[in-house]
């Protein structure tokens, strides 16, 4: 079976990028010939190496003649539909993007998840407002470029995506259930991952993008309400990180709260293991959450909102604790139980690092998506 990804980029730009790479790379050693069909007008040679061809001409079809597509980032509908006409298809939906007009899936008044199909609650929610272009603040955009991207994969065979939720919002913007598998994206560095003996240090960490979707603000929110001696150290940086920490001192957190910017991967163990526990404040729901089972490998519990993917993989009880979604009351309380019983905390971490071992390795992560390339291949339908 021949591979052809199609996606926007060509380089290690973000998630994105880390797991098709991976696939690639994951499907080549196994025999698998791989191509990439990019729009990057700079493409880094060091991410090409994983594919066998690659270029941003159509006509590398031809040339790499492909069993199946498998289409991560489109964004031109036109372009899908041609594509898939001509080859056996999969897609695999990384985000929210092909059925939310904000792409973050939650409202931007009140904040709260959406789990509505794209049409009415669309105007009604005031999610066509946008930012906009030029000399105007805002701007306006309509269902129709949503309807018509969903329209656009009527003859896309399979679509891949890593959680429950995901599978639900497809479905309920018309796309058919029986086409849609779930294959937790797992990328080849988890593997890596070692589990780290429990800490007892009241250390809470939070690893991520410092973006308004990732919650920084309501971990905070959560923090100020946590009493006794804690402190927590906040991974990473983004747009929203002037705004968090001016609001750790509105909060008079501030000095309990540190926040490093961004940290270099390969330095991230130092902070897990000083951490007796990881947290996952996430106000959009999350496709998957990497970031979660990355802290499960290492042997650390997670507290989180029971949002997007979520659950799928954080049992409460046993993995860690869920919270409802955007509850800092909830959340604060659950970080108080494992802060004030740092054993429960280790009984946690250590079941949440077996769980990792059982359901999410690389290896059987990339059995499972030759199995759905496969079923687009013979589904003749």
């Amino acid at each position: 079976m021949r591979v052809l990804h199609v996606h926007q980029r060509a380089g290690f730009y973000g998630g994105v990028e880390q797991i098709l790479h991976d696939i690639a790379a994951g499907l080549s050693a196994r025999g698998i010939p791989q191509g990439l069909l990019h729009a990057d007008r700079a493409p880094r040679r060091d991410y090409l190496q994983a594919f066998a061809d690659s270029g941003t001409d159509e006509a590398l079809m031809a040339n790499f003649r492909p069993d199946v597509l498998l289409l991560h980032k489109v964004e031109d509908a036109a372009r899908v539909a041609r594509l898939a006409a001509q080859v056996p298809t999969a897609r695999m939906v990384h985000d929210h993007d092909l059925v939310c007009l904000r792409r973050h899936k939650y409202f931007p008044i009140g904040n709260r998840v959406c789990d509505r199909p794209a049409g009415g609650a669309c105007y009604s929610h005031l999610c066509f407002v946008q930012r906009g272009h030029g000399r105007l603040p805002i701007g306006f955009k309509g269902v129709g470029g949503v309807k018509a991207a969903i329209a656009a994969h009527a003859e896309v065979r399979r679509f891949i995506v890593g959680s429950r939720w995901m599978r639900d919002e497809l479905t309920i913007n018309g796309l058919p259930a029986e086409r849609i598998r779930i294959v937790p994206p797992v990328p080849q560095a988890l593997g890596r991952c070692e589990q780290q003996p429990p800490s007892h240090s009241p250390e809470v960490l939070y690893v991520g993008q410092v973006i308004r979707g990732k919650g920084v603000d309501l971990l905070l929110h959560a923090l100020a309400q946590v009493p006794g001696h804690w402190h927590t150290t906040v991974v990473g940086t983004g747009n929203y990180l002037e705004a968090c920490k001016a609001l750790a001192i509105k909060l008079d957190v501030a000095h309990r709260v540190t926040f490093t910017g961004w940290v270099d991967h390969a330095a991230l163990d130092g902070y897990y293991a000083r951490a007796s526990m990881t947290v996952v404040p996430s106000r959009w729901p999350e496709p998957f959450g990497m970031v979660g089972i990355e802290a499960m490998a290492r042997g650390r519990p997670v507290v989180g909102f029971a949002v997007g993917g979520i659950p799928d993989w954080l049992e409460h009880e046993a993995t860690g604790l869920l919270a409802p979604e955007a509850d800092t009351k909830a959340l604060a309380a659950h970080l108080s139980r494992l802060l004030a019983e740092p054993e429960l905390a280790a009984q946690f971490g250590a079941q949440a690092a077996t769980r990792v071992r059982e359901r999410y390795r690389p290896d059987a992560f990339l059995d499972q998506l030759t199995a759905v390339l496969q079923e687009a291949v013979d589904d003749a339908d």
